[in-house]
């Protein structure tokens, strides 16, 4: 970070307006690109995906449709948790996404569900979820093609691409890191009312990969306010540079590294 100046309150006002004035162009951008968004066309889902989920208290295994992930609202908001079935736990960083979740209440008011998706057997899902105290749905893709039509696990075998862009477009960009593997993104399904799409058949409206869910952790969010900002490469992990919650020092928490 590059020194910061210290200068009188008369100095500041006059530097803060001019970022004020930055910051509301970029929230008018930030606006007009949700609207273009809204407005992107729609693609039928036919493939009849299934999911294992663990329902109510006596931990009841069940398989569940796309269809009825909706939990009978109009649009379905998928996070793709990278959680490969051969892992212990969950990705570090996707469970810095898992912390930001927001109450699901809010969303619900709005016809919106929320759920996370991984590969990994929902046992182990639910063993990581109950570990970080999370509430929200989550449930396992595991043995089904839902992850690699989404492209967010990546082989060979099923083909190679990840933020619209084919295997050789990431190599030559030097991206090998997005070519192997499980990754993360977000998914936005639509249920047709025959107002939008026909009724009771199912549209996948958008997907979005890499930094461009990023927007969605709202610790990055606090730590773009201060002077340090989100301290990257500072603290020796990999991903997003977090730990999980349950992992920190003492020390860590009390900021004295």
């Amino acid at each position: 970070m590059a020194a910061i100046e210290v200068v009188s309150p008369a100095e500041y006002r006059t530097a803060r307006l001019a970022l004020l004035e930055k910051e509301k162009e970029a929230t008018r951008v930030r606006d007009a690109l949700a609207a273009e968004r809204r407005k992107l066309p729609m693609v039928q889902v036919t493939q009849p995906y299934t999911f294992d989920i663990i329902c109510g208290k006596d931990g009841e295994k069940k398989k569940i449709s796309l269809s009825e992930l909706f939990f009978g609202r109009r649009q379905l908001i998928v996070y793709h948790f990278m959680f490969d079935p051969a892992w212990e736990a969950g990705c570090s960083s996707c469970t810095v996404m898992g912390d930001s979740f927001p109450a699901l209440e809010h969303l619900h008011s709005r016809s919106t569900t929320v759920v996370a998706v991984s590969r990994a057997p929902i046992e182990k899902i639910e063993a990581y979820k109950k570990r970080m105290g999370w509430s929200f749905p989550w449930v396992s893709s595991y043995d089904t093609d839902f992850n690699f039509d989404l492209h967010v696990t990546q082989d060979d075998q099923h083909g190679v691409e990840y933020n619209f862009k084919t295997k050789d477009e990431l190599l030559k960009r030097g991206q090998e890191y997005f070519t192997k593997g499980e990754q993360p993104g977000n998914s936005v399904f639509y249920k047709g009312d025959g107002k939008i799409g026909e009724e009771g058949k199912i549209y996948h409206t958008y997907s979005t990969y890499a930094r461009g869910g990023e927007h969605l952790i709202n610790t990055f969010g606090w730590l773009d306010m201060t002077p340090l900002g989100r301290q990257d490469g500072e603290s020796g992990y990999e991903g997003l540079g977090f730990r999980r919650k349950d992992e920190y020092t003492a020390d860590e928490l009390k900021g004295l590294h």
